[in-house]
């Protein structure tokens, strides 16, 4: 059996999440209830998006792969109206 080593946040000594979770900032009902069902897990943290505006409207030199991949997490956010990231 394989056991992950927990990582930690060499500042504050404490456990990283292996998964954030990105509400959309139009779904405050859902960024709560997220909250509140998963406040006890501490692999797990959610968070309330508070960007401005999506990334086709900020400009930057970032490469086109990279902003494909942004412009698809905007999209997805949008769509369900949540983002799970893996922080493995």
């Amino acid at each position: 059996m394989i056991r992950r080593r927990r990582r930690y946040n060499v500042m504050t000594e404490k456990a990283m999440p292996r998964a954030i979770i990105v509400v959309a900032r139009n779904r405050p009902a859902l960024f709560e209830y997220l909250e509140r069902m998963l406040a006890g897990i501490a692999d797990i943290k959610v968070f309330l998006d508070r960007r401005l505006a999506p990334f086709a409207a900020i400009q930057g030199g970032a490469a086109d792969l990279e902003r494909r991949k942004r412009q698809e997490t905007y999209d997805d956010l949008q769509e369900r109206g949540f983002v799970i990231v893996r922080l493995s």
